[in-house]
């Protein structure tokens, strides 16, 4: 894929999900998202720098399907507290609709716990827990984890 040179908040761009073009939208949930009073920028802000260079190594470096047996893992945990039957790692991509990426580019990188927020994620539905979704987090150009869409919001 070719490097992105500008891309605005909410625009989408085509990235290769198991194997498969999809259309995905970029999103910030970071810094970037607020003025410099505090407020809410107007819909479809420029992306920052730092976004933009995040974004171009996540999608050279990062392929969802070498992350199979984490994200099966995850919703299998999900499934264990349902009684439900646990799934495969060949079942992920059936799994899971990555609709988004969400970039997190923020001074604050944990919270008052200790709880580490991803810098970019891929964002989306999971049939394991519907109502949370579910994000696929990555800082400081490594594998974080999996949790609920909130954990990037």
């Amino acid at each position: 894929m070719k490097s992105i040179k500008k891309l605005n908040n909410g625009e989408h761009i085509t990235i290769h999900l198991f194997g498969k073009e999809k259309d995905i939208e970029i999103f910030s949930t970071g810094d970037n998202q607020f003025d410099d009073s505090g407020n809410d920028k107007p819909a479809g802000f420029a992306l920052s720098e730092e976004e933009i260079a995040c974004l171009n190594w996540f999608i050279e470096h990062v392929k969802i399907e070498d992350y199979r047996q984490e994200i099966a893992e995850y919703c299998n945990e999900r499934y264990d507290e349902m009684g439900e039957e646990p799934i495969e790692e060949a079942d992920v991509e059936n799994e899971i609709t990555i609709f988004a990426i969400a970039i997190n580019i923020s001074k604050v990188t944990q919270s008052t716990d200790g709880f580490v927020y991803p810098e970019i994620s891929f964002f989306g539905d999971c049939k394991c827990d519907p109502e949370q979704g579910i994000c696929i987090g990555f800082r400081d150009k490594a594998f974080l984890g999996i949790d609920a869409q909130d954990w990037t919001l």
